[in-house]
């Protein structure tokens, strides 16, 4: 199994919950649907499978003792009458989890509604919120499309990306084939507690080392890139603040494993919130089929 270079790097800490706090507990994901909207895209196959579908029961089945009081999906915020409307017909039976369906595109970048219903939005959250029998799912994300500008395509087209220090280098092409030969050789739950783990948590932390570069004169064009990361992130975070009372207790946010880090981070600085890990909740020892 080829392991991509990291960056060293102090260990960061899950914060201990204090009685008052709402726990959100940070469940990583990859794009089962392969929407091919991130830097590195897991080449997924088919969770519609038997033996994937097997899997993903089981994968629920760890997480359905963490006693949640919501599940939050990373949908748009704004479409949150279509999402709880489409999970009402899986929670009531309608549509079948292993079953073909077309559905509108969960994303403004993307065309194709083939694969929407292999998203882990369905197969992870949709599913999780079933098993608990929750009336609705907390969409909570706010998408967008960093580097879409005149200004950040040219600088990044021109930008001197020689190293200022010489520091071990994340290499893409080699994340991308070892993401895919663990996929292709790991359960579900396996995986999952794979991209859950410290060392996989930073991955995505290669934005920061490309884009802080692009700039020139008075464009900052890679830091405002870096900012709207935030600023979907931060977004995120308000739409679970907006969802919860005072007696929500426990909170899931199915996410893309590169949200984490940051979520954790932004998380511990709100002091009514706690991050979780959801590593507690899944086992080491779950072999595919």
């Amino acid at each position: 199994m080829l392991r991509p270079r990291a960056t060293a790097r102090k260990t960061p800490t899950w914060p201990t919950p204090t009685p008052e706090q709402v726990e959100v507990v940070l469940l990583g994901t990859y794009h089962m649907d392969e929407p091919g909207l991130d830097d590195v895209n897991v080449s997924a196959d088919d969770v519609l499978a038997d033996s994937r579908q097997n899997e993903l029961k089981s994968l629920v089945s760890h997480l359905e003792p963490v006693e949640l009081d919501y599940v939050a999906v990373e949908r748009p915020a704004s479409l949150g009458q279509e999402v709880n409307e489409l999970y009402t017909r899986y929670h009531e039976g309608e549509i079948a989890y292993d079953e073909e369906h077309t559905f509108a595109p969960h994303h403004p970048e993307r065309d194709d509604d083939g694969m929407a219903c292999r998203s882990e939005v369905i197969q992870v959250g949709f599913r999780l919120a079933d098993r608990l029998d929750h009336d609705r799912v907390l969409p909570v994300d706010v998408p967008e499309m960093l580097g879409e500008d005149p200004d950040f395509e040219r600088l990044e087209d021109e930008a001197d990306l020689t190293p200022k220090v010489d520091t071990p280098q994340l290499d893409r092409d080699r994340l991308q084939e070892s993401l895919d030969e663990r996929l292709t050789d790991s359960s579900i739950t396996e995986y999952h507690r794979y991209l859950n783990e410290e060392a996989a948590l930073h991955y995505n932390d290669g934005m920061f080392e490309e884009f802080l570069r692009y700039g020139e004169g008075d464009s900052y064009a890679g830091p405002d890139a870096l900012a709207k990361w935030y600023r979907r992130n931060l977004r995120m975070i308000h739409n679970i603040w907006r969802a919860v009372d005072a007696d929500t207790d426990r909170v899931l946010l199915v996410v893309g494993s590169g949200h984490i880090h940051i979520l954790r981070h932004l998380l511990t600085e709100f002091p009514q919130f706690c991050p979780v890990s959801s590593l507690p909740y899944l086992p080491s020892d779950s072999k595919r089929e």
